[in-house]
């Protein structure tokens, strides 16, 4: 019953005297805020970034180019090795160290849609590279592997050429005219997350189109390949599968070292750590500086109570009076200290949300509000209420009732 009666108490202290309580509160309502924006922000952020790593699509992957034989015995033999082919493929068949495995072609070309032309990136892929880079689309689909044995004149559009060609009609089977072929679209790329990982390749993709590799090799060449994209089995051994491919290309091409196998995985790998590093340590400081608020909060709840007390005094020996226990006394102060910290937590709270919600239109894929900094910034409003309110409320319970009443 007198805990009903101890939040009731509280609750009209804080409606008598609301400047007092405003100034008394701001510690918590300031470091409950901060909390919830903060750790929306963080959240919102590390989405973002890792959802840029996603469109990378460069995790555990193997870029192997063509090079000059650095070894003078095996540039006298060169003559042995015809090159990068998509015959080399067939050397990593049942692998455990390279899963994905497949040829591209990179060129720019002229496009013409109705009365409209670019010049644009042309990307002749197998469903290798839509595997190994994770490729989607917003409408339609993407390049499959009937596509490239049925040599297809088909093609994807990336996500801003579409844009370019056609507005806002629909692009999904027309066609479209590249370099003198007429290739019929049947899907656009998405949109890539390019707001905190920059990549020119990303934006040269959404500005390209993709088009099966038999038919880029039909239009400009056999084995017209630029480079060749491979995948480690796990991410964590792509230095293995590097050696691996290094080793097999080296036998597909008798024994001639004319390839360079370049490890992005390894690098992609050391950045995510950099980024974990990173996220983790802005934490600290946002935590930081918002429990600085909150223990000034709990300090302002710690005078409020002292003085409570002091005004109290008849109160407090009316009450040990009539029967009241030391523990009564001592949880009704607790309970005052903690309800208290609740209704400047739950101000807090409300105006965390709501800034949240502004500058969540500033976030392309919106911000949502964080669950574990609600959670975090309760639990910590209620803690500092609990300590700040300790020492007055055992200072209460254990005067006598005697002097209580004649003070």
């Amino acid at each position: 019953m007198y805990i009903g009666e101890s939040v009731r108490t509280s609750l009209e202290e804080v409606r008598a005297h609301p400047l007092r309580s405003f100034f008394t509160l701001i510690g918590v309502i300031l470091g409950s805020l901060a909390l919830v924006v903060v750790l929306s922000v963080m959240d919102g952020v590390e989405g973002a970034v890792w959802q840029g790593f996603q469109d990378l699509g460069l995790d555990g992957v193997l870029i192997i180019h063509s090079r000059k034989p650095t070894d003078r015995v095996e540039a006298a033999k060169a003559h042995l090795s015809r090159g990068l082919r998509t015959e080399d493929d067939h050397y990593f068949s049942d692998n455990e160290l390279v899963t994905s495995i497949g040829p591209v072609g990179e060129t720019r070309a002229v496009i013409t849609a109705g009365n409209v032309t670019r010049r644009v990136n042309v990307y002749g892929i197998t469903s290798s590279f839509v595997a190994i880079k994770g490729r989607k689309t917003s409408e339609g689909r993407f390049i499959s592997e009937n596509d490239e044995a049925g040599t297809r004149p088909v093609c994807v559009l990336g996500f801003k050429l579409k844009q370019k060609l056609f507005g806002g009609e629909q692009a999904i089977g027309h066609q479209v005219n590249l370099s003198g072929r007429r290739l019929t679209v049947i899907g656009i790329g998405t949109k890539f997350n390019m707001e905190f990982v920059n990549d020119d390749d990303l934006r040269k993709e959404q500005d390209g189109i993709y088009l099966p590799f038999s038919i880029y090799e039909q239009m400009y060449g056999r084995n017209a390949i630029s480079y060749v994209l491979a995948q480690a089995a796990d991410p964590e051994k792509s230095i293995d599968a590097e050696d691996e491919a290094s080793r097999l290309y080296a036998q597909a091409h008798n024994g001639i070292h004319d390839v360079k196998v370049e490890n992005v995985g390894k690098e992609i790998l050391r950045e995510r750590g950099n980024v974990v590093r990173i996220l983790r340590n802005w934490r600290i400081v946002f935590f930081s500086i918002a429990g600085v608020s909150l223990l000034i909060g709990g300090v302002g709840i710690f005078s409020v109570l002292k003085i409570s007390v002091g005004e109290r005094l008849f109160e407090i020996g009316l009450r040990k009076s009539m029967g009241a226990t030391n523990a009564e006394i001592f949880g009704q102060f607790l309970i005052e200290s903690v309800t208290l910290s609740v209704v400047g937590a739950a101000v807090g709270l409300a105006g965390g949300i709501a800034l949240v919600r502004v500058i969540s239109h500033f976030f392309p894929a919106g911000l949502p509000v964080s669950l574990f900094g609600l959670s975090v910034a309760s639990g910590f409003a209620i803690s500092i209420g609990l300590l700040a309110g300790l020492y007055p409320s055992i200072t209460a319970s254990r005067l006598e009732p005697v002097e209580a009443l004649r003070s």
